[in-house]
Parts: structure tokens; sequence; C-alpha cells
């Protein structure tokens, strides 16, 4: 700039000096009248303009340069500024790999600032993690491929470790020989953090923090993979508490999780060394013990825990105790991988269950079939209901004083197209395991309605119609509400409509239970407490349940001709019941002094085989209005 205004100056000096010249001239010129003079003046004007136009091209010329200059310090200056500010590190180092360059990231995620790292090799900075080798090999791939990309560890300054991404490029400036490197990195420190932690979730129980079910399946393929049958032996034991669905129906699920909890804390305090404990979900557990030294040990621990479980819990103001049933199978007699041992663990424990719970049970090959024909039967039941194979049989019920039928009780019967009939006990607990039994007994109170109301249609009065509600039914939110709907679907008045309930399902949830014993009373039909006695409810709360019957367990009238203990106690349940004023309903009357023995205690009903099997709708109509009471002596 300063150039091309010194030499305007020089040019305006020149054409000064020329133009004081001319004037010179041609003052002379006109004096002396030489035109010659003035003529060679001429060139020397052109050579001035000339000078003048060439001077003003050179500034031109200089000005776009400088703005060139100008535009690509200021991209240079961007191109700085935009690595500066980059997140990723970046660093650019020379053909002998001496770094000639880093940004403000690099700084940032190692702690080294330029003048600690420039003029040195990456490799005198990087962590001992992987060794020299590796960085090694890294390099000669990236001499030979001009690339490189992937996950190292490296050291700060503070001489900590973390992992990075790393991007590493070669730089060929005539296209043909490596002149630079520029590697781009960044920490993964907090990623590798968070897929730590998103992988610990997917295995392990967010509530107990145990190894969750996954973490099983992956820990037993390990194992057993690496296993010599023969040689190798171990255990897996399935425990399931028992009746734990009756802590979170009654104290809610938040006091039920507190319980599991505290429970998963004592059996992870019987586990050892080589034993790990795992939650499978709601209330199982399983415990793996990889190095089996006898079948002793599996017993002792099994103890241990029966013991640890069952202590008091206290949860919320409440003191709980709960029983474990525990299922073992052992490898590799009972299986050789883990869905083997597993559902042979699984089945053993079902059976510790059917045994009378809080006990173990070890696998046995005879309890795999009785599984499968479980299975098999859980299968046929659900198509049984689809394809109406479902028939009610009814029972009538004695007015013991004058002998008349005053009604019936309705029981669910299997007509099997192979196997013929089958009775409620083989099939009823299979539908209460599977979740058939709500679809089930709703299909029974249905029907039992509607056959009242037919019956009374036709002018056949049977009396009432008494119905069994199991516990699933009774402790549905909508149960009352599903009766009140059967009774306007079928028309039936609901005083032709007595439900009967256990003992234990009313005791479960005390206050639950009135409230919906009440709202059904309130319909006009009638409740009683069935199998009368074999629970543990108490006075205090019998007294609270509006209830119209007690129906006596037929397990009291065994022995009430032979043993005077049984007949005392048949009294004292008689009494009791009246007591409370209560009808009194006696079930499993089976031969004349059994029902002698009722008479003699004024109880209303009875029911059993002496007076009547339970038989089909058209044939209980065929009794008429009296039974074989008339035949007994007055």
């Amino acid at each position: 700039m300063f150039a091309a205004a010194a030499l305007i100056m020089v040019w305006c000096v020149i054409g000064h000096d020329l133009w004081v010249l001319g004037r010179s001239a041609n003052t002379d010129l006109d004096q002396l009248g030489d035109w010659s003079v003035r003529a060679d003046l001429r060139p020397r004007l052109l050579v001035l303009a000339f000078g003048l136009f060439l001077t003003f091209f050179v500034w031109r010329l200089v000005r776009l340069l400088q703005r060139a200059e100008h535009q690509a310090a200021a991209r240079i200056a961007l191109q700085r500024l935009i690595v500066d500010h980059a997140s990723e590190a970046m660093m650019v180092t020379d053909r002998a790999q001496r770094i000639l360059s880093i940004n403000a990231a690099f700084t940032a995620i190692t702690g080294y600032e330029p003048e600690d790292v420039l003029g040195k090799t990456p490799t005198r900075l990087s962590a001992d993690h992987h060794g020299l080798s590796v960085h090694r090999n890294i390099w000669d791939f990236v001499a030979e491929n001009a690339c490189w990309e992937g996950e190292i560890w490296d050291r700060r300054k503070d001489g900590t470790i973390y992992p990075k991404q790393m991007r590493i490029t070669a730089i060929c400036e005539d296209g043909i020989q490596i002149s630079h490197y520029v590697a781009v990195f960044s920490d993964i420190s907090e990623s590798k953090a968070q897929a730590q932690r998103l992988e610990y979730l997917a295995h392990h129980d967010p509530l107990t923090n145990l190894p969750n079910r996954l973490a099983l399946d992956a820990h037993l393929q390990m194992v057993i993979n690496s296993a010599v049958p023969g040689i190798d032996r171990m255990a897996l034991l399935i425990i399931d508490l028992d009746n734990f669905k009756t802590v979170n129906d009654s104290l809610g699920h938040q006091s039920g999780d507190r319980l599991l909890g505290e429970l998963a804390r004592r059996m992870g305090g019987q586990i050892a060394g080589n034993q790990r404990l795992f939650r499978l979900g709601g209330d199982e557990f399983v415990i793996f013990i990889e190095q089996l030294p006898s079948e002793e040990a599996v017993i002792e621990l099994s103890n241990r825990l029966i013991r640890v479980i069952g202590e008091p819990s206290e949860i919320d103001g409440h003191s709980l105790h709960m029983t474990p049933s525990i299922g073992i199978s052992l490898y590799p007699e009972d299986g050789r991988d883990a869905l083997a041992l597993i559902r042979n663990a699984d089945t053993a424990m079902y059976y510790a269950k059917a045994s009378g719970r809080a006990n173990y049970k070890f696998f046995a090959e005879p309890m795999n079939v009785a599984a499968t024909k479980r299975l098999h039967l859980e299968s046929e039941l659900w198509r049984a209901l689809a394809d109406n194979q479902l028939v009610l049989h009814y029972q009538p019920q004695i007015d013991l004083l004058s002998g008349k039928v005053v009604g019936v009780e309705a029981l669910v019967r299997w007509r099997h197209p192979t196997r013929g009939l089958i009775g409620p006990a083989e099939f009823i607990p299979v539908a209460e395991e599977c979740g058939l039994i709500l679809p089930l007994g709703h299909w029974v109170l249905l029907t039992a309605c509607r056959q009242v109301k037919g019956w009374l249609d036709q002018g056949i009065d049977m009396g009432e119609m008494a119905v069994n509600i199991s516990a699933h039914q009774f402790r549905q939110a909508e149960f009352a509400q599903s009766v009140r709907a059967i009774l306007a679907e079928t028309g039936l008045p609901a005083s032709r409509l007595e439900l009967e309930i256990t003992e234990s399902t009313i005791m479960h949830g005390v206050d639950e239970a009135i409230e919906t014993m009440t709202e059904l009373r309130g319909m006009g039909l009638r409740l009683a407490i069935d199998d009368f006695g074999t629970g543990y409810s108490s006075l205090a709360y019998l007294r609270r349940f509006p209830l119209d019957r007690l129906k006596i367990d037929r397990s009291f009238l065994a022995d009430v001709d032979t043993d005077s203990d049984a007949a005392s106690l048949l009294t004292s349940i008689v009494l009791l019941g009246r007591s409370l004023g209560l009808q009194l309903v006696a079930e499993g009357v089976e031969n004349v002094a059994q029902a002698e023995f009722l008479r003699t205690l004024e109880c209303e009903r009875v029911q059993g085989f002496h007076f009547y099997q339970p038989v089909s709708a058209e044939e209980v109509v065929g009794y008429g209005g009296f039974g074989l009471f008339a035949a007994l002596p007055a």
C-alpha cells in the first residue's frame, strides 16, 4: 500500500517537472516561434500518461492481492477457531510423529498444555494399559491404510486412566509421501459408565439389587459350558415364598416389596463363596451352587433358608411370618443345561408346595411325568371351557325336621371326551394355578342362576341355589358388581341365591371382605361359610361378618357315632353357630348314625350321599320334595 503511494508520488514529481518544462518551452516558442521544440514534448507526455496508468494498474493488483491475503488469513483464523472450539480433541503430528499442534479440547480432556506436548511423540504421553506394541501396531496400520479408528485407553496428565474413541488419518501433501498425521479423539468415560449402568440394570433386580433371570441364564450357560459331567457337580435351588400374594392383597405392594427386600437380605446372609443368589421375579428366588461337595450341603442350606425366612418380619407395624417351598435339581443328574435344571427345580418346588409347604424337595423323574400330565390337563381344561365340556350337577340339601329338599348345591363336573366324567378335585386346583378359575367360576355362577330361573319359570321350586365361590373370585374388586350383573341378566330373585365362601378366603383382608359381603347381602342374597372349622377364624371376626349360615365340614362327622371326642367337638360347633344366630348345614352325611346324631343336635340342614348324590338338573328335579329322611326313626 505504501509502495504504491510512493510510486504515485514519484510519477507526480516527474509529471510536475515535465509540466514546468512544458510551460517554459511554450513561453520560449511564443517568443521565438519555433514549433519543433513543442513537438519534442509530446512523447514525454505520452510516457507520463502510460506511467500513470501502469501505476494505477499495479496499485489495483496490490489491493487485490492484499484482499486475497486477508481473506485467506480470515479463513485460517476461522478454521483455527473452529478447531479450538471443537468438542473432540485434535492433534497434528509430522511424519516422524512429533506433535506439531493441539487444540483446546485436547488440553481439556488430557490436561496437557501445548508446551507439555509440542515436539514429543504421542506414545510418550499414553498409558501403559495396552503396551507399546499396541501403539506400534496402530501406527503401522495407519502407515499402510492411511487411517485407523478404534477405542483405546490413555492417561491424563494427573495420572488417571480413561477410555477414548480415536480416529487417525494420514495426510499426503504431494499425494504420494505421508507428511502429517491428524488424530481426532473424544473421552468416552461417561458413555461407557452409562452403558455399564444400563448393563447393570438389565441384569439386576431394582428392588433387591440381586442378579435377575437374564443374569442367571448367562451365568448358568458360562458355568455349565466349562463343566465336565461326572466330575463337576452343581445344584440349583428355586425358592418360592408361600402365600406371598396374601401380603400384597392385604397390606399392599409397598409392604410386599419391603418384605421381599428383607427376606432377600436374609437369604444373602446364608450364601457361601461358591454360591450365588438370584431373583427370578415376584416371590421366586434361585440359589446356584457351582461346586457341590455333597447333597448334605444342599439339605443344610435348605434348612437354614427355611429357618431364616420363617423368622418374623416387622413390616409397617405388622409381624409377618413367611415360609418357603424349595425345589432342588442337581447337575448332571437332573439336567445338563440351564433350561433343564430350572425346569426340574421348578417342578420339585411345586411338589414341595403340594407336600405341605415350608419344606424342600429334590427333583425325581416321576415328577416330570406328573408335571407333563398337569400341563396337558391345563391345556385340555382351557379347551373344555371353550367347547362347553363343563356341566353342573346338583346335590340336594335336606331339612332334617321335614325331610324336604329345601335347596341344592351346584357342583361342577368335566365331561371329558375320552376320560368321561371328571370330578372337581382333579381340575379345580389346576384352574386356580393357571388363572382359569375366574372364567370358570363366572360360568358356574351364571349357569346355576339360569338353571334356578328356568325351574321357577316351569313352576319347579327347588329352594335356594348354593354356589361355591373361589378365593380368586371373591377377592376381585368387581366381584359384587359381577354378581349383580348375573342376577340382572338371568332375572333370578337374589333371595334364591346363596354364595358359599371358605374361612381362609374372608380372613385374608377382613375389612375388604366385610365390605364385599355387606354389598352382597344388600342385594338380598344369602352368605354361608363353607368348610367351617377347618380354618382359623375367631369369634370376634365371625360376629363382624354378615353371614346367614355355617356349613360344617365333613371331617367333623366322620367318627361321631364311635368317638365321644368327635361327638363333643361337633356338638360345640353346632352350639357355636347357634350362639351366633346362624343356621347350620352339615355336609358329607354318609350314614344313618350321622344323620340321627345331627337330628338330636337340631342341625337345620344336611346333605350327603346318605340322602342324594350330585346328579344332573333333570335328575334332581325327579327327586321331588322328600328325601330318605322319611325312613329314619322318629
